[in-house]
Order: structure tokens, then sequence, then C-alpha cells
């Protein structure tokens, strides 16, 4: 796991974040290029058609992929988040309503739908005078009501900014193009926001490296 400084980015393994993107992404690709896309194709007993079975395929895929790192998560902190527990819920409503109604559009809406609830439910928060972003953090981070403030209202806003990115990627382009974004265009632009944040972050994080040497000479 690649280790970097601490950043206002939900807490949980790398593995629960990305491993369910990773899974989708290599397992449509694959069937991208095993399946005929003028055929029909049998899914769990359904009859799709070849041309949109990728997705399902993936949709499939996906759904289990978000329960192991449920489990993951269980086992291996001992707790589950409730953001991860959010994004489960809906993955596998939206798994469900995509497979049960073989409507591609469903899932592709998945993205949006999870980023618009964090998004208006983060800066809906802030206009009640909550911080359900430093309700979800404080465990972890030290900072001041003014910057939680800060990164609540920029967080809030990326998620939107994400739902928005989402639906015009996959009402404008293909669902190749849409598939492999999740990894090689959501990730490097979340990675890029986490970095502007970081001077930040680290400008009012306490001092680790003296409080030791603090308390040994109290």
């Amino acid at each position: 796991m690649i280790e970097t400084p601490p950043s206002p980015k939900p807490q949980s393994s790398m593995w629960t974040d990305l491993g369910p993107v990773i899974a989708y992404v290599i397992v449509f690709n694959i069937a991208r290029r095993m399946i005929d896309k003028g055929a029909e194709f049998n899914l769990l007993g359904m009859t799709v058609p070849g041309e949109d079975a990728p997705l399902y395929i993936g949709t499939l895929v996906f759904a289990l992929a978000i329960i192991i790192a449920v489990i993951y998560s269980k086992l291996k902190t001992g707790k589950v988040s409730v953001m991860l527990w959010v994004t489960a819920i809906i993955v596998l409503g939206t798994a469900a309503i995509t497979l049960g109604l073989k409507s591609p559009t469903v899932f592709k809406m998945k993205p949006t739908a999870i980023n618009l609830l964090f998004g208006i439910t983060i800066l809906g928060s802030l206009a009640i005078g909550k911080n359900v972003f430093r309700q979800l953090f404080a465990s972890v981070y030290n900072l001041p009501d003014k910057v939680w403030r800060v990164f609540a209202f920029r967080w809030g806003l990326f998620f939107l900014f994400l739902a928005g990115v989402n639906e015009f990627i996959w009402r404008n382009f293909s669902v190749d193009f849409w598939s492999n974004f999740k990894l090689v265009g959501v990730l490097p632009i979340t990675f890029l926001f986490i970095l502007l944040n970081m001077p930040l972050l680290m400008k009012h994080m306490p001092d680790m490296a003296t409080t030791p040497a603090k308390e040994k000479e109290e």
C-alpha cells in the first residue's frame, strides 16, 4: 500500500476504496474483448445483448466486490465506515435494478447518486450549523473549527463536481470510455484534489514530532 501524508479523505483501506472499481474495470475490459457484441449472452439465466453483457458482468462483479470490501473492513478494522455502508447500499441497490430491469442507465447513474448524496449531506449539514464531515473524522484529525468547515465545504463541492463529471461522461461518451474513466480519470482527479488540500491540513495538524518531548519535559 502506498503511504501518503494524512489527508481529509475518508479513512478506509486502499483496497476497500479501490478494489471494487479495479475489479469492475478489469472484468469489464476482459468481457468486452471476449464476448461477441452481435450475439446474445446468457447471464444468470437472463439473456442479454452481447453489446451490453460486459457492463452487466462488471455490475455483478462490482456488487460482489463491494460486499467483500465491507467484510474485509469489518475483519481488518473491527468496523465499517458510514461512507462505505452507504456506498455498498447504493451499489447493491443499483446493481439489483440494473440486472433485474436490464437497464444499463441505472448503473451508469450510480456514481452520480453516491456523490450527490455525500455532497448534499455535507453542505446541508453546514447550512444548519452542523458539520457531518467533522463528526465522521474528528477521531482521526485534530483541527480548528474553522478548518473543519473549510474542508467540509471543499469536499462537499468536490462530491458535487464528481457527480457532474459522471453525468457528463456517461451521457456523451461510450460505455467503454465511461467504464475506464472510473480508474484513469476519477482516481487521478481525486488524488490531485487531496494533494491540493494537503498544505492547509499540514499547516493546522499538531506537531506530532515534538509532542513526546514536551510530555517528557512536563
